[in-house]
């Protein structure tokens, strides 16, 4: 069989290759199943400082050679061997940077392009098994060009936002998840729940081109702290209590109530009916509707209770504000009178807020971009294990619901 005979114009390309950078020649070395590339520089040429850019003359070449890892060829690892030219600027000698790599990596560029399309489509530890790399190493890789991306976010156009909270390890630690509504993407990640991640967000946007004073909704949940974050860092902005938080305290009053009239040991068991109870009542079929109306006969408190859910989600099928104010008023006068104390707690809570709640007949924007980020990051929190920091688990949130403009070589250019 005819061999081709073009390979060094097929690795130039390969690796970005460009006058005065050449392919010397390449080898496979049958004993280790590699292939190595080896790639010269041109003596009389000029090249760029690192430092300035300014154009100067060789000096000399690096006194070691150096490998990077590329893109595999027909399945076999690939290296690009190199002793870089050295120039002599102003302020001293330096080393030319490759114009296959970025500076301080031990990779190609297209190799790095491949790793970071396989970390967002797979498992952290199935793609650097793919990679046949570290994970050590992949982790580099992607917080390298998932940081770039964050620092060059653009974030001018940014009006309104959603703040919500995600765990991060068992226990008692999460991070505040902060969104654009509009363009549906995570634009920041912040460590901890409190009001000074917010106000560190607010000085991020500032410096990323947006402005504070231009946020026109806010929406989050019950959290006392983010509401204060509200006041002092976005002064203009409408706040909106996000719906999903407000029925999902009607329904932990329900639970509550639940579980007190059926007693410790029926609550937990699976004929309770907690689950069925927390079905949506558009959702239900006739045999579960059958089955709650039994429950509500055989449980008239939990029946009440779930009745008053009921006219929650009434309330927020309305299309008129004054009309969803009117259904508001009787649903926290019904609360009050109930005499069933955990739905008393609740009415108080609504009614404190009655204002941002009600703001959404308004604006018609809710957190439900923020709770359908929050799944795929619980996704992306599976396909990360082995990130053990919260830096780790920022970056990997952004990769996957970030929308970043990754300026790594693409790998089909």
């Amino acid at each position: 069989m005819n061999g081709f005979t073009n390979y060094e114009e097929m690795f130039a390309q390969s690796i970005g290759l460009t006058d005065p950078w050449q392919i010397e020649r390449a080898e496979f070395e049958e004993a280790k199943r590699e292939v190595h590339v080896y790639v010269k520089a041109r003596k009389t040429a000029k090249y760029p400082c690192p430092k300035c850019g300014k154009q100067c003359n060789r000096y000399d070449d690096e006194e070691d050679e150096r490998v990077w890892r590329h893109g595999d060829v027909v399945f076999f690892p690939c290296y690009v061997h190199c002793r870089r030219p050295r120039i002599k600027c102003d302020d001293g000698i330096h080393v030319v940077t490759a114009p296959w790599t970025r500076p301080g990596s031990r990779y190609t560029l297209l190799f790095e392009s491949y790793a970071m399309l396989l970390a967002q489509s797979m498992p952290v530890n199935q793609a650097r098994k793919l990679l046949r790399i570290s994970h050590t190493s992949l982790t580099a890789i992607l917080r390298y060009w998932v940081k770039k991306a964050v620092r060059e976010d653009d974030l001018r156009d940014v009006r309104s936002i959603c703040v919500d909270e995600t765990s991060f390890r068992k226990g008692q630690s999460y991070v505040t998840v902060i969104s654009d509504a509009v363009k549906r993407r995570v634009i920041d990640v912040e460590d901890g729940r409190d009001a000074e991640t917010v106000e560190r967000f607010s000085y991020k946007l500032e410096e990323k081109g947006g402005d504070c004073g231009n946020i026109r909704t806010y929406i989050s949940d019950m959290s006392s702290a983010y509401e204060s974050a509200r006041d002092l860092c976005f002064p203009n902005a409408t706040q909106i209590i996000d719906k999903f938080h407000v029925k999902q305290l009607m329904l932990q009053a329900m639970d509550e109530v639940r579980r007190s009239e059926q007693g410790k040991t029926l609550s937990r068991s699976k004929r309770s009916g907690k689950k069925l109870l927390m079905i949506p009542e558009k959702r239900l079929t006739e045999q579960q509707q059958t089955r709650i109306n039994e429950l509500s006969k055989q449980y008239p408190k939990t029946g009440r209770a779930y009745r008053m859910v009921q006219v929650l989600d009434e309330m927020y099928k309305c299309t008129n504000p004054d009309d969803a104010e009117a259904v508001f008023n009787r649903m926290v006068s019904w609360l009050r009178r109930s005499r069933l104390e955990p739905m008393k707690r609740v009415a108080l809570s609504l009614k404190q807020r009655k204002a941002t709640i009600l703001a959404y007949f308004k604006h018609r924007v809710t957190n439900a971009i923020a709770e359908a980020i929050n799944s795929l990051i619980q996704a992306a929190k599976r396909k990360a294990r082995g990130f053990r920091t919260f830096e780790g688990y920022a970056c990997m949130i952004y990769l996957v619901v970030g929308k970043l403009k990754l300026d790594c070589t693409p790998l089909f250019p």
